[in-house]
């Protein structure tokens, strides 16, 4: 059973207007966070086409240098000494550069764009013509001949009824455009079928899909991963000194529990920026009347959002820096380099638990990469106007059955970690992080294996509803691991001040952003290889939003490959990952009865001091 500190004079500690301008401040940095954490991946993949393999990459490369950057970053935080102190000069300042790099990423051009041929169907051989040569015949070189593709019907449009939607046959079936396929050399018909569908296949990727070639391809992704990177070094000036004065802003551990619960608490409603990738295409309409095409006016609604929701976000964020007091000064006047802090970090051996345990839970970050992508996807088909609003007016199920999805994601996310500073007072914390990292993994791992059981479709009363429990669970227990790690990363500053005399917020707190990122980027590199195998990727993924575009499910496109994929995602790499968390703080070195010893001598020494010093 934890104890509280005992102190003989009263402890220094925030106001209730400090803590709501620092938290206010936290809610706009993690709205930041998730726009560019949960909407990058799906804008670079399903908007600007740019390969899974090639983003996936940019992503971890990125994670490599925050190993560096991080600490680095940590270290002049704790090095920095100003009237304001040491965390607080930078939440002044760096919202409004985030602001601008946030932004940046978004503003890349489009690695490919799909053109006007969309869904196409060979020609009953037996019904072909004699070819004819017409500017509409496309040519395609495969296995060394080449072959020429000539549309039925006189067009390469598909055909749309009075109302410009596609037409489709008495089985629902989506009328396609009929070519004739002949061998350049001789102007033969195929009447080979497996021949024919195998050419069809190649023709419908690369004509119906362009892709940007050297300088221009290099340059595109070249600005996504400087864009990136810029954005993360400068996200981490503000995240490390955001967490680290939390740990300054009072000497109650009482009260540092419930700040950093709180704060966990807002950093998840700071969610609300996953919403950035649902909300954009309602911008597209605007585009599409001053004349831009689908895949041009989806880009530029991306962009308008980002701008609207970033400028909204870092007004918020700038209330951190106006409102949050130091009132913890660090014992030590003494300064160190950066080689000395990464000693300090990894021989605190209750931290370097936490941190390796941090990045084998590095999985779990694929639920907030992935998420938006399958609701798109699997929830709206890439079209959430048409999923709701029907000719029969709203879509009521549709709208209840995902509401109950989000009740479940989000009050496990939100609502259960605010349970946690009960929890500490009752368990220690060492036993309340191994359970969450162990009965976590049961409901992450049933996820997908309900979607097996479903046979890929859970849209059904019965099945939302199983899956908003297992959500729920899961996200309980991420969440709660969250305000545990960041408790436990501030009981570590602790032990570190009293074992050799220095107070190092910047740098571990500076851990904590390193894992979150790092982790992201491990994640990224595992959605990246299972995307590549399923192929689902670049050309892929632009003739994917056609289909669905002309009517299309993608429950069972591609034989369902792609909505499996995204399931097993959020559902086996974080089981895993949550089992291994547990190993490395099963023997925990920092038990609470040892903490709340700790605690009680530092706050003494500081009275003492506190009281000399008035003499």
């Amino acid at each position: 059973m934890s104890k509280q500190p005992v102190s003989a004079a009263k402890l220094n500690t925030y106001t209730k207007k400090e803590l709501a301008g620092y938290l206010t401040g936290l809610a706009g940095q993690n709205i930041i966070y998730n726009i560019i954490g949960t909407g990058l991946a799906f804008y670079f993949q399903s908007v600007i086409f740019i390969p899974a393999m090639a983003y996936s990459l940019i992503f971890a490369l990125a994670r490599v240098w925050d190993a560096i950057n991080d600490p680095m970053m940590g270290t002049i935080v704790d090095k920095t000494r100003t009237k304001w102190g040491k965390c607080k000069p930078y939440l002044l300042f760096v919202p409004v550069v985030i602001l601008v790099t946030t932004i940046l990423p978004f503003l890349n051009g489009m690695y490919a764009e799909p053109n006007e041929l969309h869904e196409v169907e060979v020609q009953d051989p037996t019904a072909y013509v004699a070819y004819v040569e017409s500017d509409l015949t496309k040519e395609l070189e495969y296995e060394g001949v080449t072959y020429l593709f000539v549309p039925v019907d006189g067009s390469w449009e598909l055909k749309k009824d009075e109302n410009g939607k596609t037409l489709m046959d008495e089985e629902g079936n989506i009328v396609k455009n009929k070519v004739m396929i002949y061998t350049a050399d001789d102007k033969a018909p195929v009447t080979d079928k497996a021949l024919a569908e195998t050419i069809l296949q190649e023709f419908q990727s690369e004509l119906g899909f362009v892709k940007k070639t050297g300088f221009k391809a290099i340059l595109i992704v070249a600005w996504a991963a400087i864009s990136y990177i810029l954005w993360g070094m400068t996200y981490t000036i503000g995240d490390i000194p955001l967490w680290g004065v939390t740990s300054l802003m009072t000497e109650d551990q009482g009260d540092r529990a419930k700040a950093l619960t709180l704060a966990r608490a807002v950093a998840n409603v700071g969610m609300i920026g996953t919403l950035f990738t649902m909300i954009a295409p309602a911008f597209q309409g605007m585009f599409k009347a001053q004349g831009m095409d689908e895949a041009h006016s989806l880009r530029m609604a991306y962009i308008a959002l980002a701008v609207v929701m970033t400028v909204f976000a870092s007004v918020l964020f700038q209330f951190a820096g106006l409102s949050v007091k130091e009132r913890v000064a660090p014992q030590n006047k003494k300064t160190y380099t950066i080689k000395e802090n990464f000693k300090i970090m990894f021989g605190n051996k209750p931290f370097r638990q936490i941190l390796i345990s941090g990045i084998l839970r590095s999985p779990i970050q694929l639920l907030g990469i992935i998420a938006m992508t399958l609701v798109m996807y699997y929830f709206f088909d890439m079209d959430i106007n048409r999923a709701l609003f029907t000719e029969d007016g709203l879509n009521i199920s549709l709208v209840l059955k995902i509401l109950i999805l989000v009740v479940g994601l989000f009050g496990g996310m939100i609502g259960f970690p605010l349970c946690v500073p009960k929890l500490i007072q009752k368990y220690e914390k060492k036993k309340l992080y191994n359970f969450f990292t162990l009965v976590g993994a049961i409901p992450f791992a049933l996820i997908f294996v309900f979607f097996l059981i479903s046979k890929g479709d859970i849209l059904t009363w019965v099945g939302m509803s199983v899956m908003s429990v297992l959500f729920f669970m899961a996200a309980a227990a991420m969440g709660s691991l969250n305000v545990l790690q960041s408790v436990m990363i501030a009981d570590c500053v602790d032990y570190e001040e009293y074992t050799n005399g220095i107070r190092p917020d910047g740098v571990f707190f500076s851990g904590q952003s390193f894992i979150t990122k790092l982790s992201a980027g491990i994640a990224s590199l595992i959605s990246g290889a299972v995307y590549a195998i399923v192929q689902f990727s670049g050309k892929n993924v632009a003739l994917l939003n056609n289909a669905l575009a002309n009517g299309a499910d993608f429950k069972t496109y591609n034989d369902g490959k792609y909505a499996a994929a995204m399931f097993f995602l959020i559902s086996i790499p974080p089981a895993i990952g949550m089992l291994l968390a547990a190993i490395p703080t099963w023997k925990y070195a920092l038990p609470d009865d040892e903490h709340t010893r700790i605690l009680n001598e530092l706050n003494a020494k500081r009275n003492a001091a506190s009281v000399e010093a008035a003499e």
